[in-house]
């Protein structure tokens, strides 16, 4: 599996509407992360790939996948229309509580396939009661008036509940693309020599396969081509190395990067801040959502 980012969550409950606009600087795809407790992905409009370890979903209006703690995810856009969701994150100690209660919600935790992952299609009407109740947990988790705590696990259990019953109606959906194994090894292969020079004729000496066809079956199923993969993951690992206290040069030498400009330049399009800047905010840890 490729290099991924733990992107710990800052608080037990996080609750957020979000709209993606595709080609806005700063509004774009978020790369492979996991996370220390699960993510309720609900996806709303628009046209994404959603996806998981090593498979990719394309989801319509009302399907809700729940990714266990530390299952690498990602989303990206398909087209250039806005994309909508709304996600919640569960930290691991926030959920021991419904896990133990009378009336058990824990089917909305437990069995998830070999990828970490549950996913179901809610109706209409399960929708607009999730995203309604998902508001109102949105605001009493950032407002933190007095009382929005037991506001805040009120209105998970109203949404677990929802869950449960969504569950227990109508079953999990089960279709899904599962991704060939060349991909895999492809990106395998990127993660293991991230920081030399990697041709599509390496590629090729590798695999035995045609350069071309090794890089459409790749952006067919990733939706990235293998010269954007290896540039997000050069970001990511060079993020990483800036957080554990790189200097900026070591970063982009360190990620693969042979060239400064060509570094800082696609660092700050990436990421939205420049390197040395996201390395003072690391100091400061003022990272959250970066």
């Amino acid at each position: 599996m490729q290099d991924c980012e733990l992107s710990p969550l800052s608080f037990p409950v996080l609750c957020y509407d979000r709209s993606t606009t595709p080609g806005i600087q700063g509004d774009g795809d978020v790369p492979f992360h996991r996370h220390d407790g699960f993510e309720f992905f609900l996806f709303l409009g628009g046209t994404i790939n959603f996806f998981v370890g090593d498979s990719v979903y394309s989801p319509v209006r009302g399907e809700l996948f729940i990714v266990s703690p530390d299952s690498p995810h990602r989303s990206i856009s398909r087209g250039m229309q806005p994309y909508e969701r709304f996600i919640i994150n569960l930290r691991k100690d926030k959920i021991l509580r419904y896990m133990s209660d009378e009336v058990s919600l824990s089917r909305c935790f437990e069995g998830s396939d070999s990828l970490g992952i549950k996913r179901l299609h809610l109706s209409a009407e399960d929708v607009d009661e999730y995203v309604s109740v998902a508001k109102k947990l949105s605001r009493a988790v950032y407002l933190r008036n007095m009382g929005d705590d037991l506001l805040v696990d009120a209105y998970i259990t109203e949404i677990l509940v929802l869950i449960s019953r969504s569950l227990e109606g109508h079953g999990e959906a089960e279709a899904r693309i599962d991704v060939p194994e060349l991909v895999t090894q492809v990106k395998n292969y990127i993660f293991d020599h991230l920081t030399e020079q990697i041709s599509l004729d390496d590629l090729s000496r590798e695999f035995y396969f045609n350069g071309k066809y090794i890089s459409s079956t790749f952006k067919k199923y990733t939706d990235m081509t293998i010269r954007a993969y290896i540039l997000d993951q050069r970001i990511t690992l060079a993020k990483r190395l800036l957080r554990e206290g790189s200097n900026v040069s070591e970063a982009c030498y360190h990620s693969g990067f042979l060239d400064y400009t060509n570094f800082i330049r696609s660092f700050t399009r990436t990421v939205g801040m420049s390197p040395g800047k996201y390395s003072r905010c690391a100091r400061a840890g003022a990272l959250s959502g970066y």
